[in-house]
């Protein structure tokens, strides 16, 4: 009985995956349409900024607070860009605050203290900045607005470098 269990457990997960990569696969493959992409990327940004701001109140980590005070600079640095190209334009505007996800991931990170803290934010910054690397390396490659292919190209290096130092980033003893 139990070996039936887990061989079916075993056939559901690799189901799951399956299904899960052929989506990607799929969202892959279409262009991401410009608002869609300003939208992910200001909300990546938020986040980036909000998180950075609880990491300086919370963590007793000199090296998370590195990190979060070069976070906040690089973030304010590109926030300001996205906002002059979507300030000359009506077809597309900035969210006003962070999606769900990223609210609930605030939310959880105001609720930690101390190594709980740490390692939350250290998950959060990682997934978040990985994912923003792909986006930006995406649209600066097949994106379909000119301005904003330009802007994925010149900011990639930024969240490239972010993902990379959040990979270094590890909780304290």
């Amino acid at each position: 009985m139990t070996l039936i269990f887990h061989r079916t457990r075993r056939t559901l997960l690799n189901g799951i995956v399956g299904i899960t990569l052929l989506g990607s696969a799929a969202m892959a493959q279409s262009p991401v349409p410009a608002a869609e992409f300003v939208r992910q990327i200001a909300i990546a940004q938020m986040f980036g900024m909000e998180s950075a701001t609880l990491a300086l109140h919370k963590s007793g980590s000199p090296a998370i607070k590195d990190f979060a005070h070069e976070l906040a600079s690089e973030q304010g640095a590109v926030t300001g860009g996205l906002r002059r190209i979507v300030a000359k334009r009506s077809d597309i505007a900035l969210p006003d605050r962070p999606d769900r996800r990223h609210l609930d991931l605030l939310r959880d990170l105001t609720d930690k203290q101390g190594a709980a803290f740490d390692k939350a934010y250290i998950e959060a910054q990682r997934s978040t900045h990985h994912e923003a690397a792909l986006l930006l390396e995406r649209y600066a490659g097949e994106g379909d607005d000119a301005e904003l292919k330009s802007f994925a190209a010149q900011t990639l290096p930024v969240f490239r470098e972010l993902d990379r130092k959040s990979r270094e980033l590890v909780v304290g003893p």
